[in-house]
């Protein structure tokens, strides 16, 4: 695959979203960033599985939202064309209380 365009952002991974933890702020980890370094002038997608639905957001490299969904279950978000080189970042949460088992990917082509 020498000339695949596509490059790893976030490999695929299962992650738990809510849990009670009394160490971080307002006792729950109901909110997880990802950085993103992305390249010049590709798309950017996510995918998301979740159980229960979880609000995802997407955030330039100037720290501005391109995209946000709210209360995904099953979705590839994306395209997400990128200007410049640089971090992007990807968030999700859930309300306070709300627990949500996640499958998430995020790529580059």
């Amino acid at each position: 695959m020498l000339f695949n365009r596509r490059s790893t952002l976030v490999e695929h991974q299962c992650i738990t979203i809510g849990e009670f933890d009394i160490t971080v702020d307002g006792a729950y980890k109901n909110i997880i960033t990802y950085p993103l370094n992305v390249k010049k002038d590709r798309d950017v997608f996510v995918s998301v599985k979740s159980d229960n639905g979880v609000d995802v957001s997407v955030v330039n490299t100037k720290g501005y939202n391109t995209k946000f969904s709210e209360g995904v279950k099953d979705a590839v978000i994306g395209p997400i064309h990128t200007t410049e080189k640089g971090t992007m970042a990807l968030i999700l949460g859930v309300y306070r209380g709300d627990l949500a088992h996640v499958e998430l990917e995020a790529w580059m082509e």
